[in-house]
């Protein structure tokens, strides 16, 4: 069973063992120290297995309730939350006035094993029927780079979940992008851990994903097989290879089970040529864009159709000319319109001409010269925000993280996605990590320096305890920093600025906030037990009675707003990949601070002022900034190890690229417009 889909019982499992123990060692000292009877000692030793039994039932209930969830609700809200998302994913594909063009494809048939009911042509808009002819429903996407294999992919997602005849039987198709799968893992595990990750913040936990995967309501749409390796990359140790061999494998009751998978034709036929292909399925090809689509493409998209009239006049009579190859794609196409309809911001005069494309030499000098010109074009032609970034430094930070992609392993990530809280590798994998181990470090020095002017220096068994405990804690919190970090969770922290957002919500935090603090503070009898004790040793029997009980309120507090905060809004579907970061900065430094300031009064008023500060400090940042941001924190770390070379507010920046055309978003991720982008700018550094 996957990491992932371990069980809360389990966890809770664990966590009662370790309360036990506890416990035995607090009926020890408490028996030894301040000779309490025996019976007195053994009820204040089964104290903590209250809580730890509480935890345990609540996972045994939370088990069943996720194991018991209605698989025809969960089908249905994936398949609206898919919809929506890819509608938008379309239109930024698309561009201004989503003018599409209506291309052609071809079924190639294969040695063998092709299915059945595939037509020799078909187009674009015809996509949907042409899928639901096919036995078994296995298709095959080629065409050439830019030809619009994902936007005809997406065409027959979309079309197939507003299907007037569809049923609540039929799978939900789900677009993933294949870059990031190590081939080597089992295609069912993979799908199961790409649908709880892309759409667990909708609701659908890893159990939820593992029965849909098991029983078959996921259409896998695998984008990019020619991405999962590169082109000197030896045949035997391919992963699109094995990622075929896997999906040949993969079956249902009646056979072969359904798959749309897109490929480059080029490499697709360099594993055909090895006997390595799908299998059971039909391959279609997209074609080039014809001279009259062209021609209908550059006038819907141009304000001044005359312009264009040379090269719309050399398209038509040179089909198979340069200029003509050079712009056989929508992409290219796109780029085109995208460079030479670009303005003056002042005097609103056309910057280009299009007549400077017949002079290109070669189809490759037509691409390069569009792709020098697209990025500075695209930035000034920014929907909201035109110049919102110099043009010259755009294409640096950009370059920059292509060039990470390209040299990212397979095995350690995807070669096609910039994840914000996954970034950090590349201001250098071992720098990061001391960096966020030195900056704990100092914290903890800071915090031990304050508290050192409050107690008094020497060797008695209070101080060498509290001394002890100290760095004991302070050490893990440098092994803690320097290791690596779990995934945060988007909770739509925005929804609380409008009223319609709080009148959502707000009933919702109030529940899970009276649910949090009563596990938190069940939860937390176990830590209070422990900190009375020491405090007790160290500061009088009194200070550690108080103490205990005041931390344990304080920490079940704490986690009751979190939870509160987070808990209603992990169901509302993320629009933006820069929110799981954001708001997990945000819940963790406010759980932080609650906390913080609750210690620090507490410990302020029965002790000293200053050494209340202290240990405020102490239990603020380790509770807010090293317990609850983990994902946050290290991703501070990296952009100050990157100052110069990418911009402080990384996310802020690729989000106004999206805007701009430049990347796009898929899931929790941005990715470039087109690989061919990601490889010209991983290959230019410089503008």
């Amino acid at each position: 069973m996957p990491a992932m889909e371990r069980s809360r019982t389990r966890r809770a499992a664990a966590t009662y063992v370790l309360l036990q123990v506890m416990a035995a060692a607090v009926a020890l000292w408490l028996a030894k120290q301040y000779q309490v009877a025996r019976m007195s000692a053994t009820l204040l030793a089964l104290a903590p297995t209250v809580p730890a039994a509480y935890l345990a039932w609540a996972a045994y209930r939370e088990d069943r309730r996720e194991a018991a969830a209605d698989p025809e609700a969960k089908a249905a809200m994936l398949a609206t939350s898919v919809a929506a998302a890819e509608t938008l994913q379309r239109a930024q594909l698309l561009g201004p006035g989503a003018h599409r063009i209506d291309l052609a494809f071809t079924h190639r048939v294969e040695p063998a094993n092709n299915a059945a009911g595939a037509a020799p042509q078909g187009r674009f808009t015809d996509i949907v029927g042409y899928y639901q002819g096919l036995r078994p429903a296995r298709l095959v996407i080629t065409g050439e780079p830019g030809a619009g294999k994902t936007l005809l992919a997406l065409e027959l997602l979309l079309g197939l979940l507003t299907d007037p005849n569809r049923t609540q039987a039929d799978p939900v198709p789900i677009r993933l992008s294949l870059a990031g799968w190590e081939a080597n893992r089992p295609l069912t595990e993979w799908l199961t851990e790409q649908v709880h990750q892309h759409y667990r913040d909708r609701g659908v936990t890893a159990a939820d994903a593992a029965a849909l995967v098991e029983q078959h309501r996921i259409l896998p749409v695998l984008d990019g097989l020619d991405e999962m390796d590169t082109d000197d990359t030896p045949a035997a140790r391919r992963r699109a290879a094995r990622a075929l061999q896997q999906l040949n494998a993969y079956q249902n009751p009646a056979g072969s089970a359904p798959v749309v998978l897109t490929c480059r034709t080029a490499q697709y036929e360099q594993l055909a040529a090895l006997d390595v292909r799908m299998r059971e399925a039909a391959r279609i090809e997209i074609t080039a864009v014809t001279p009259t689509q062209a021609d209908v493409y550059l006038t819907a998209r141009s304000t001044r159709p005359d312009r264009w009239r040379q090269v719309l006049d050399t398209l038509a009579t040179a089909p198979g000319g340069t200029l003509a190859r050079g712009l056989a794609t929508p992409w290219r196409l796109n780029l085109a319109v995208t460079a030479y309809e670009e303005r003056h911001p002042n005097t609103l005069a056309y910057l280009r001409d299009p007549t400077d494309l017949l002079a290109m030499g070669s189809p490759s000098a037509v691409r390069d010269h569009l792709l020098a010109l697209y990025l500075p074009a695209a930035s000034s032609q920014h929907p909201t925000r035109p110049g919102g970034y110099r043009a010259d430094r755009t294409h640096r930070w950009l370059a920059a993280l292509a060039a990470h992609l390209a040299t990212t392993p397979a095995a350690t990530g995807s070669a096609t996605d910039l994840v914000l809280h996954r970034l950090w590798p590349m201001a250098g994998y071992l720098r990061v990590r001391v960096a966020d181990a030195l900056l704990t470090t100092f914290l903890a020095l800071g915090v031990g320096c304050l508290m050192l002017t409050q107690v008094l220096i020497g060797m008695s068994p209070r101080q060498v305890f509290g001394a002890t405990a100290g760095v004991l804690m302070a050490l893990g919190y440098i092994w803690h920093a320097s290791g690596t970090v779990k995934d945060p969770e988007a909770l739509r922290l925005h929804l609380l600025r409008t009223p319609a957002g709080l009148r959502q919500v707000v009933p919702g935090i109030i529940r899970e906030f009276v649910r949090g603090a009563l596990t938190g503070l069940c939860a937390g009898a176990g830590m209070g037990v422990v900190f009375g004790v020491a405090f007790g040793f160290t500061s009088g029997l009194w200070v550690g009675v108080v103490s205990g009980p005041g931390l344990a309120l304080l920490f079940g507090l704490g986690l009751g707003l979190a939870d509160g905060l987070s808990a209603p809004l992990r169901d509302a579907p993320p629009t933006d990949p820069r929110y799981p970061i954001r708001d997990n900065l945000l819940v963790g430094l406010l759980f932080g601070a609650l906390t913080g300031a609750g210690v620090g009064l507490l410990l302020g008023f029965l002790l000293q002022p200053l050494l209340g500060v202290a240990a405020g400090l102490m239990t603020g940042l380790t509770c807010g900034f090293y317990l609850q941001t983990e994902a946050g924190r290290r991703c501070l770390v990296f952009l100050c190890c990157s100052h110069g070379r990418l911009p402080w507010r990384l996310g802020g920046f690729l989000h106004w690229s999206y805007g701009a055309g430049l990347l796009r978003v898929s899931g929790v991720a941005y990715q470039f417009r087109h690989r061919e982008l990601q490889d010209w700018l991983a290959a230019h550094p410089n503008p």
